[in-house]
């Protein structure tokens, strides 16, 4: 007498997944809300806005991620520096 094998979970989420699910649970819990926005920003909104002069280390090509093409206003585009899941 034979009986069918159970079928086995086809994997787990990740330990830093889940730790991130957590504690986007606890801190919704408290009042805190978790903010979308776009990955792709404007020069702009990214270092002008924040008062980050021109000449600061930060806007250099080696600690920013251009990215390629313009915005429609002409301005240079940068893949968003700080990001949150």
């Amino acid at each position: 007498v034979t009986l069918p094998v159970r079928p086995e979970p086809q994997g787990r989420i990740h330990p830093i997944s889940q730790v991130i699910d957590e504690l986007t649970a606890i801190f919704a819990d408290m009042g805190f809300q978790v903010a979308e926005g776009p990955q792709i920003e404007t020069d702009y909104y990214n270092f002008t806005a924040l008062n980050i002069p021109p000449e600061h280390p930060a806007r250099q090509m080696h600690d920013t991620f251009y990215v390629r093409g313009k915005a429609e206003d002409g301005a240079n585009l940068v893949l968003r520096t700080h990001t949150s899941p």
